[in-house]
C-alpha cells in the first residue's frame, strides 16, 4: 500500500507542474497581446479600413452597372413595345389592302371601296407614327438577305445575277427591326438548267 501511495504522489507532482506551465504560457500570451505596440494596432485598423473601402467601392460599382443595364433594358422595352402588336396586324392590313384594290366597274362598289380605302390609310398612318415603315425594295436592285427573302429563283440572261426580278410581297420595318422581310424572286442560274445544257451538248457531240 505504501508503494502505491508513493506512485500516486509522484504522478500528481509531475502533473501539477505541466498544468502550471500551460497556465503560465497562456498568461504570457495574453500579456504580449496587451503589450502590443500602438503602431501595430494602427496598422491593423488601417488594413481593415482599406478592405472595407475596397468592398464598399466594388459594391457601389456593381450597383451602378446594374442600374445602367436596367435603364437600357427599360429603354429597349419602351422602344419596341408595339412590335408584337404591329407584327400581328400587318398581315391582316395587307390582305385588307389587297381586297380594297380589286378592280370593278360598279360605281356603288367603287364608292364603298373608296371609303374603306380611307380607313385603311388611316390605320396604316397610325402604325407609321408608332414606327412601322415599308422596306424600299426595287426591281433590278441587288438582293439583300438582311431585308429580303427569296421566295423563288428565275434566270434572265439580260439582267445581272443576284438581282430582284419581282417583288411578291412588301417588307416592313418596326423602327430599326425587321417586322417582315420583302418576299422576292431573284435572278439566279438554276443548276438543273446547267445540267440540261451539258446533256444537250454531249448528245450533240455524240451525233456529230
Amino acid at each position: 500500500m505504501s508503494e502505491e501511495k508513493e506512485k500516486v504522489t509522484k504522478a500528481s507532482e509531475t502533473e501539477e507542474p505541466k498544468e502550471a506551465m500551460d497556465s503560465k504560457e497562456s498568461k504570457e500570451k495574453a500579456k504580449k497581446k496587451k503589450k502590443s505596440k500602438p503602431e501595430d494596432q494602427i496598422l491593423e485598423i488601417q488594413e481593415e479600413l482599406a478592405e472595407l473601402k475596397d468592398k464598399y467601392f466594388r459594391s457601389l460599382a456593381e450597383t451602378e452597372n446594374f442600374k445602367k443595364r436596367l435603364n437600357e433594358d427599360l429603354k429597349r422595352e419602351r422602344k419596341y413595345a408595339g412590335y408584337t402588336l404591329a407584327n400581328s396586324l400587318i398581315d391582316s392590313i395587307e390582305i385588307f389592302n389587297q381586297a380594297l384594290n380589286m378592280e370593278t366597274n360598279d360605281p356603288n362598289l367603287k364608292n364603298f371601296l373608296y371609303g374603306f380605302k380611307m380607313i385603311d390609310d388611316m390605320i396604316f398612318n397610325a402604325m407609321k407614327e408608332e414606327g412601322v415603315s415599308v422596306i424600299d425594295t426595287k426591281v433590278g436592285a441587288t438582293f439583300d438577305p438582311t431585308k429580303q427573302e427569296a421566295m423563288d429563283k428565275e434566270y434572265d440572261p439580260e439582267k445581272p445575277l443576284n438581282t430582284v426580278l419581282k417583288v411578291v410581297k412588301k417588307g416592313y420595318l418596326f423602327k430599326d427591326r425587321i417586322l417582315r422581310p420583302s418576299m422576292v424572286v431573284i435572278n439566279i442560274k438554276k443548276e438543273t438548267e446547267n445540267n440540261e445544257i451539258i446533256i444537250e451538248e454531249t448528245e450533240e457531240g455524240k451525233e456529230e
